[in-house]
């Protein structure tokens, strides 16, 4: 009677439909890096393509998605993209013409039919040699950021120095190993861009544009408060060291930074910025 038994929740485990959980451990493959779109002279849809990492721009949205992608799956391979209400697959091909081909599978995909794949419901774009000027005014921090060793960095290496080092790295534009009121000005764009914008709802992403495109006018007198605070060698600018000073010695700051990172509640940060009574003035005027 056991043996019935066990046979048969063998039969019914081999059976049932099961739904496959992709693995994404690759980067994205150098063929499909690039920045790419349906029209590249209109400009009007932009997909820029990193090594671990997308943006995609139109005049309504815009995203950028960390990802790594999966093994090759019959000449396609996936990456996944994460929104408010839930994450979706994309997959990614390449035809004769050159040309970017992107698919989607059925909302009702089990996970183990693929043969999806040989329909020809998927999108083409081309390979364009530029982002349309418009969008690399507004988001070029954001295509540098994707073009920088940053993220990977800070998500994959346990040395929180690293994190720290490459942080500033990417932050400090002139390589001269100090920060100005402009470079400090491009760090707080590229927070507000994390913290309003990207994945947001519409409401969010409204004050979001209005906040990023009027921050490089009210955070240049900010950045320069910061500086006045750390500035000790009176330079107008502050680096590393002098953010460490008085700090390295008696507390863990390296992994108190990266704890603190970890932790950090977007929407924390949105309520505390919407609190300050310059911003709202600046954004009501």
């Amino acid at each position: 009677m056991k043996n019935k038994i066990f046979i048969f929740f063998a039969i019914f485990i081999f059976f049932y439909p099961v739904k496959a959980e992709l693995i994404f451990e690759n980067e994205f493959p150098k063929k499909f890096q690039g920045i790419w779109s349906m029209d590249c002279q209109a400009g009007l849809q932009v997909h820029v393509i990193g090594k671990n990492n997308s943006l995609w721009i139109d005049e309504d949205y815009v995203g950028l998605n960390i990802s790594k992608t999966t093994k090759d799956i019959d000449g396609w391979i996936a990456y996944k993209w994460g929104e408010l209400d839930g994450s979706y697959y994309y997959f990614l091909n390449k035809n004769s013409q050159n040309q970017l081909m992107e698919l989607t599978p059925p909302d009702d995909w089990d996970g183990i039919d693929y043969s999806f794949l040989n329909s020809n419901e998927f999108s083409v774009y081309e390979e364009c040699n530029s982002i349309p000027s418009m969008y690399q005014i507004i988001y070029g921090e954001i295509v540098s950021l994707m073009n920088s060793n940053l993220i990977e960095t800070c998500t994959n290496d346990s040395n929180p120095q690293n994190c720290i080092n490459e942080t500033f790295n990417f932050l400090d534009v002139s390589s001269n190993g100090e920060l100005s009121v402009a470079e400090l000005t491009r760090a707080a764009r590229i927070l507000i861009y994390f913290t309003f914008i990207d994945k947001r709802v519409d409401e969010d992403r409204d004050i979001g544009f209005a906040t990023y495109t009027t921050t490089s006018l009210f955070f240049p007198a900010l950045s320069k408060i910061l500086i006045g605070n750390y500035d000790y060698d009176n330079s107008n600018t502050i680096s590393l060291n002098e953010i460490y000073t008085d700090r390295i010695d008696t507390l863990d700051y390296q992994n108190l930074f990266k704890d603190n990172i970890k932790g950090l509640d977007p929407s924390e940060l949105r309520r505390l910025i919407e609190n300050l009574d310059f911003l709202k003035s600046i954004l009501i005027n």
